[in-house]
C-alpha cells in the first residue's frame, strides 16, 4: 500500500535533499559576502574611504608645523671719516652663523656737521626662488676712507657674497658724497681710479683717513 504524498510537501522535501537540509542559512540573504578561498575580504568602509584628514591650522599666516621662518636681527656700524660719517646696517637671520642671510642692507654717507644724509644706497636683494624671501648678495667685509695726494677723498668697501672664487671678493668705489663710482668685480674691466688707490694706499698708508674691518659684524665671529 503506497502513501500518496502531496505534491507541495514532495516539493519541499526534494528542496531539502538538494541542500543538505543543514540548517545553514542563505550567505546571501543577510546581504554578506561570500569568502573565496584565496582572496581576501574587503576591508571595512572606512579603511577603503577613509575620513578626510582637517585642514591644517595656521599661526600668523604660516601653516602650523611647517618650519618657522627664522627671527632677524639689525646690525649697524659707524665709520667717520673727517667730515663723513659712513653708516652700514643690514637685517640678518639671528643666530645663523658669522655669515647668516640677510634681508635688507644700506649704506650711506652722512654730513657730520649737520646730520644729512648724503646718499644712501639700498642693496637690491636677489631674486625670489620656489618662495623663498628676497635676499642680498653682497656682503662688505671692510670700509675705507682715501684721500689722494690731490686732496680728493673717496670711499672704498671692500666686498665679498660668501662663495669661494675669484670673482666671490672685489671692491666698491665711492666719491664724497657717497655716489658709486665703480668696481673690480669683472676683473676684465676694473675701475681704472679704483685700481690706482688700491695699488698707491697700500705703498702708501698715510692715505688712509680711517678703516673699519667688519669682522663678525653680520653674525658671529668666525672662529681661529
Amino acid at each position: 500500500m503506497y502513501t500518496v504524498i502531496p505534491r507541495p510537501l514532495l516539493g519541499l522535501l526534494l528542496a531539502c535533499a538538494f541542500a543538505g537540509c543543514s540548517g545553514k542559512s542563505d550567505p546571501t540573504s543577510s546581504g554578506a559576502v561570500p569568502r573565496v578561498a584565496g582572496t581576501v575580504a574587503p576591508a571595512a568602509d572606512s579603511a577603503v574611504h577613509p575620513a578626510a584628514k582637517p585642514a591644517a591650522s595656521t599661526i600668523g599666516g604660516a601653516v602650523a608645523g611647517a618650519e618657522s621662518v627664522q627671527h632677524s636681527a639689525t646690525m649697524k656700524t659707524t665709520l667717520d671719516c673727517d667730515d663723513r660719517s659712513i653708516v652700514l646696517e643690514a637685517t640678518c637671520a639671528a643666530d645663523d652663523g658669522p655669515l647668516p642671510e640677510c634681508s635688507a642692507q644700506t649704506l650711506a654717507v652722512v654730513d657730520r656737521a649737520n646730520g644729512a644724509v648724503r646718499s644712501k644706497r639700498e642693496f637690491d636683494n636677489r631674486p625670489v626662488i620656489a618662495g623663498d624671501p628676497p635676499l642680498v648678495d653682497e656682503k662688505i667685509s671692510q670700509l675705507t676712507c682715501v684721500k689722494t695726494s690731490s686732496n680728493e677723498r673717496y670711499i672704498v668697501a671692500d666686498m665679498f657674497n660668501g662663495g669661494n672664487c675669484e670673482e666671490c671678493e672685489w671692491h666698491e668705489l665711492y666719491d664724497w658724497s657717497g655716489a658709486l663710482v665703480g668696481s673690480d668685480r669683472n676683473r676684465a674691466k676694473p675701475n681704472a681710479t679704483l685700481t690706482q688707490l688700491l695699488r698707491d694706499s697700500k705703498a702708501n698708508p698715510d692715505m688712509v683717513i680711517a678703516k673699519t674691518r667688519l669682522i663678525g659684524f653680520y653674525g658671529k665671529p668666525l672662529a681661529n
